[in-house]
């Protein structure tokens, strides 16, 4: 792409961020009650869920009223959060900032899961699980690619990066990995296919196959499908016919009763691990 092409894209994007901030996420008052954001750059598949489920027990842990906030498109991470955080407060909306300002005063904390660039939360607590990527192009930009944002967007000020993965050499705040397989026992199944419905199925993918390689469970491929995917029971169905299958704790929530209970569908059990010293510091945010 020449030079003068990238600037108008890059200018392009950036006055579409700035006007779209400036007509529907202005400021607003701060509220009472503090606000944690987990958010990432990336728009999906950044494990932002999983680490609020992890963020809601661990402020619970401290004798702490939490209200978790997600946003009422993404149906299947709230059944998730309703289904992990069975003793807190898990609302869907598709206006955090004025749900928050509602039931502020009920609660000591209250979590959003996502809205890392909603600017009306004037003195929120930004948590970015930060995978270092950076997007090779335009087109990766939203809406069309999986970046929301771009660093430079935001004021790094207010916030915390926690580095996943340990990409870049970088030693992880926070790892995700594979714990175990529901209807799993010791050398079965010997093979299964992964079906998979996340923003970003790559890290999911390569996760599973971590597991299957140490475990001695044969991967036989595996089948994408869109996030937040309404047909998703459906390309189970036909596949558990012929192959045992793995799937995330996120895709089953999509399922009927009847499909989590089949002995060839395996969810895959996510352990998330928080480093001492990113404990310390989410610890230092909350007081």
């Amino acid at each position: 792409m020449r030079v003068s092409l990238r600037l108008v894209a890059s200018a392009f994007y950036r006055f579409g961020y700035k006007l779209h901030h400036k007509l529907f996420l202005r400021p607003q008052p701060r509220l009472r009650t503090p606000v944690i954001i987990v958010g990432s750059y990336l728009a999906g598949g950044a494990g932002k869920t999983p680490f609020t489920i992890w963020l809601a027990k661990h402020i619970q842990k401290q004798n702490k009223r939490v209200a978790v906030l997600c946003h009422k498109v993404a149906w299947d991470e709230f059944i998730l959060l309703k289904n992990l955080l069975p003793n807190i407060k898990v609302i869907a909306t598709s206006n955090r900032y004025t749900t928050a300002k509602a039931i502020q005063d009920q609660f000591d904390i209250i979590i959003c899961d996502d809205g890392f660039e909603d600017s009306r939360f004037t003195g929120a607590k930004r948590i970015c699980l930060n995978w270092h990527e950076q997007p090779t192009s335009w087109t990766r930009l939203f809406p069309n690619g999986p970046f929301r944002s771009l660093k430079q967007d935001h004021d790094e000020r207010e916030i915390i990066h926690l580095n996943c993965y340990g990409t870049n050499n970088i030693i992880p705040d926070v790892n995700f990995a594979i714990e175990t397989l529901t209807n799993y026992t010791p050398g079965k199944p010997h093979s299964a296919k992964i079906i998979c419905g996340l923003g970003n199925p790559n890290r999911f993918i390569e996760d599973v196959r971590a597991f299957g390689a140490h475990h001695g469970i044969v991967i036989q491929g595996s089948i994408i499908r869109p996030d937040h995917d309404k047909h998703f029971s459906q390309i189970i169905a036909n596949e558990l016919s012929y192959n045992d299958v793995i799937i995330s704790q996120k895709d089953a929530s999509r399922l009927q009763q009847e499909f989590l209970v089949h002995p060839k569908l395996h969810i895959a059990i996510q352990n998330v691990s928080v480093s001492d010293n990113a404990i310390k510091n989410i610890n230092s945010l909350l007081s």
